[in-house]
């Protein structure tokens, strides 16, 4: 008799430790819950994010819209596998290396969109294995002033997932002649470089200055970049968090590539005092992240969103030719004490 209420006790206790654990994982699925900022559900006419439901019905409704694969180089990727239509921008089209890796002219980039049958009034959605090289294009539509710019959240890995079908190879593009309005259309969204970061400043003196880069390219422990060699920031910069590396906007992206919902981030920016009703001017090291953060916010609400694209490269450039012009902070500066003004 001892034996059998000893099995059944066992029995009975292999339970509860069972039932436990399905709770807590159950539990843990709760709190773990993955926050989206595209919601499939509610994707408003002004959003600038969309998810691949979203995009193939647009494709389905109005057969003018462009689907643009933005990456570095010839697109090797988007030859072994790209949506149906979709057209192949290398960034360097509308950046090069010469130009401190800034956007090149309005008259160079349009004719780039004019080539992939991109006017004004041509609905653009853009995507990329990075998110940060699809907003970079993004953005150089946005600013030359295409109305309707969309970038397709979790790009090509969310279109396979909703299981749409892919191609294969080059896309010929049927080009445009005429953009239909003067470039740049919305050029005040643009703060190219230093000497204009200085004039936006003078103009504004509140101008909030958002550093996208990681917590170490911010204090000044690298440079983040093997073609820069100095580190620091701009003096006066706050920290955005976003990024964990130069290469990432991880703390923006949830694992599977989309973007979070940003009200966390939001808080973090709120203490460094990046807040919607602030005119901010965001940067990294040459502007591709950055351009990720302009949409996010943007879309949640800060009105007043610009986009330093000359960074922290152009700046450094411009601090070793004239210091005082263009001094450096290096450190928390936060920490009065700690942090280092170069001039």
């Amino acid at each position: 008799m001892k034996k059998v209420l000893t099995v059944i006790s066992c029995l009975l206790l292999t339970a509860l430790v069972v039932f436990a654990k399905t709770e807590q994982v159950q539990a843990a699925k709760k709190t773990n819950k993955v926050q989206r900022l595209v919601d499939s559900k509610d994707i408003k006419k002004d959003d600038f994010f969309v998810d691949a439901k979203w995009l193939n019905k647009q494709m389905k409704d109005n057969d003018k819209t462009v689907v643009i694969e933005a990456s570095y180089g010839e697109g090797k990727d988007y030859k072994k596998a790209h949506i149906p239509g979709a057209l192949h921008i290398d960034t360097m089209e509308i950046e090069t290396e010469e130009n401190n890796w800034n956007i090149l002219d309005a008259e160079t980039c349009k004719e780039v969109f004019l080539k992939r049958g991109v006017t004004k009034t041509t609905p653009v959605v853009v995507y990329s294995s990075d998110i940060n090289a699809a907003a970079r294009v993004a953005f150089v539509a946005y600013w030359l002033g295409v109305d309707q710019v969309k970038i397709l959240d979790g790009g090509l890995k969310a279109w396979e997932k909703a299981d749409y079908k892919v191609e294969k190879g080059n896309q010929d593009a049927e080009a445009a002649k005429d953009f239909g309005a003067a470039v740049p259309g919305r050029p005040e969204y643009l703060i190219s470089t230093s000497d204009d970061l200085l004039a936006a400043k003078e103009k504004n003196p509140d101008l909030v200055l958002a550093s996208i880069r990681s917590w170490k390219e911010f204090t000044g422990k690298i440079s983040g970049y093997d073609y820069i060699e100095n580190a620091g920031e701009p003096e006066g910069a706050v920290y955005a968090k976003s990024s964990k590396t130069s290469a990432d906007v991880a703390q923006l992206m949830n694992n599977d590539g989309t973007v979070k919902e940003p009200t966390k981030i939001f808080d973090a920016w709120e203490k460094w005092g990046i807040t919607p009703d602030k005119e901010v001017a965001f940067y990294c090291g040459t502007g591709w992240r950055a351009a990720t953060a302009f949409f996010i916010a943007k879309q949640e609400g800060f009105k007043d969103v610009r986009l330093f694209d000359g960074g922290w490269y152009d700046w450094d450039k411009a601090h070793q030719k004239d210091p005082s012009k263009y001094p450096v902070q290096v450190g928390d500066p936060r920490d009065k004490d700690k942090v280092k003004i170069l001039n």
